[in-house]
């Protein structure tokens, strides 16, 4: 069994990310962050809507679509669980660094 890393760097790019969205919006310095978050959380919910009905369309519709849709990428439990991990982990680190004054690279 291999173990693909992949999940896991995705992960990291997301928490990276949401701290950088989220960060103006908690501490009130910035009002561009709150646009951000909204925007980005917009983008996956129309993004998740349009899989689901293309979804609901194809299994009535189209063979065609059938068959592509049995190709496409599923994400198991394990790797949502691998992007979350990878997600707060960075987080963790990012927010650690950055508010503790403990650099690991000095």
């Amino acid at each position: 069994m291999t173990f693909d890393v992949r999940p896991m760097a995705m992960g990291a790019a997301m928490g990276a990310m949401m701290l950088w969205m989220l960060h103006g919006v908690l501490t009130g310095t910035n009002d561009l962050s709150a646009k951000a978050a909204i925007v980005f959380v917009l983008g996956h919910t129309v993004a998740l809507s349009a899989i689901v009905l293309l979804g609901l369309w194809s299994t009535r519709f189209s063979a065609k679509w059938q068959m592509r849709l049995q190709r496409l990428h599923r994400p198991s439990l394990r790797h949502v669980g691998a992007m979350v991990a990878g997600a707060l982990g960075t987080a963790a680190v990012i927010h650690g660094v950055l508010h503790s004054g403990v650099s690991p690279w000095t």
